[in-house]
Formats: C-alpha cells, structure tokens, sequence
C-alpha cells in the first residue's frame, strides 16, 4: 500500500467521528505501530488529526480534553524548543505568568534569569523549576484538576484579578483567526483572568493547535500579543496569522528563532 493511500485511509476511519489507537491502525493497515506512529505524526502536522496517548482523534472532537500524560506523550520535541525559547523571553526581575500544561512546564526547566517572581496555577512548577534563591514561585490558589493538574476556578480567578505582571505565558488547545480556546470552561475563565492579568500575553503552543477550535474561546486574537509555536507551521499559515495583527514566532529544533 503505498503510503499516501495509507495516510487516506486512516483519516476515513477518523471520519466517523471516535478516537482510534495506533494498534487498531497497524492491525487494519497491516503495517508496524512505528509506520503508524509516522503516519499519525505526519498528519497531525497538517491539522488533520489530533495525537492522543496510543493513538489519534479527530480534530473535529471540540469537548475532547487530552490528559496531561497524553499531552506530554504528544510533540514532545516541539514543546521542548517552544519552552527553550519562551523562557529566553523571560527578563531579570520581571514577573510572569505561567500556565499548566505540557508546554508552559518547559518555560519552566528552562528558565535562565536567576531574579523573577513567578505566579501560576500548576504545582509542577515547583518541582521542576531549577533552584535559584531569588525566584519567588506564588501559587493561584485554587480547584485541583486532577487530568489537567492545573488549579482553577474562582479563587484561582479572584488572585488573578487583583495582580498586573509583565508576562504572561499561556497554554491553549486550539488557535483560529477568532481566538483561543480549550474544552473546559472552568479553566477557560481562569486563562482568562491570565489574559487580562498580562502586560504582555504569549500563547504557546505546538502547531496542531492552528486551525483547530476547542469548545469555549478564552481569548480573542487581538488580546494575545505573540505565540511561540514550532518549526512545522508554514510561512504561509504564520502570515495568515500576521495579517491579523497576530505575531507568530516558531522555531527550531535547537530552540532558536527560525
């Protein structure tokens, strides 16, 4: 089968509207789970498909909420040059923002100044930051997800509302020419609070997210002032966004600007 009839057929079977494991595929396709694993990766470059743990699903699945495992088992080298180069943004002194998520948690293994104050929702962060005595993590408070493992809801929502920072660094699931957004409107409201919160808001994200819409919108395009995204985004998609005042930054697999 030559691979482009294989890459058809395994978007038909994603087409009917449910989630599909890489084992199923191998064993329809009669091929091996790492021909699989290429197939899905290769479409999930060009907005077909979403990666999921062991498997895909459709894009079209707006409520669908990945875990943070799956997350972290989905463009793994992506999100790792994407924190690299975010956290070269982050400035001795500044405060910041940061997200929970897959992505935002590699600003945080990379953070290079050794003066910040950092705010944020995920208590990851305090285990995976490199030890500087004068960085001062400050926890939203909150409701804990137990899949997202992020802390939202009113508290974490009030505690935003009363605090100004100079960047803030935002996860999301889905990017179009309207906005951004993700499947929960718990936390929706809470990357809201972020928003508002930031003198300057960056969204991170690998480029799956383009052209796909999750179920609520937590943004509109003109509220974030740049997204950091990954080297298999297109000039041609990159400038669609930058006609509409969006400024899009992708990188490299060394994590330097492209």
């Amino acid at each position: 089968m030559l691979v482009g009839e294989r890459r058809r057929k395994i978007l038909e079977v994603l087409n009917s509207g449910k989630a599909v494991t890489v084992e199923e595929l191998s064993q329809a396709l009669d091929v091996s789970p790492s021909t699989v694993r290429r197939d899905l990766s290769f479409l999930q470059s060009k907005g077909l498909l979403l990666r999921t743990h062991g498997g895909a699903m459709p894009p079209s699945l707006t409520n669908y909420e990945p875990s943070l495992t799956e997350k972290e088992n989905s463009m793994v080298e992506e999100k790792k040059a994407i924190g690299k180069y975010a956290a070269s943004l982050i400035e001795e002194g500044d405060t910041v923002i940061i997200d929970a998520g897959s992505t935002t948690i590699e600003i945080v293994r990379n953070i290079r100044v050794n003066k910040a104050v950092i705010v944020t929702n995920f208590l990851r962060v305090s285990l995976e930051m490199p030890y500087k005595s004068d960085i001062e993590i400050i926890f939203t408070g909150g409701n804990f997800r137990f899949s997202t493992q992020a802390m939202v809801g009113p508290m974490a929502e009030r505690f935003l509302e009363r605090i100004r920072v100079d960047k803030a660094f935002i996860g999301t699931n889905g990017i179009t020419l309207q906005g951004f957004s993700t499947p929960n409107t718990v936390e929706a409201a809470t990357k809201r609070a972020m928003v508002q919160a930031g003198e300057k808001v960056f969204v991170v994200a690998d480029s799956s997210k383009f052209n796909n819409e999750s179920f609520i919108r937590f943004a509109d395009i003109d509220e974030v002032d740049c997204v950091v995204t990954d080297w298999h985004l297109t000039r041609d998609q990159a400038e669609e966004f930058s006609d509409a005042g969006l400024e899009i930054i992708r990188v490299k697999e060394d994590g330097e600007r492209l």
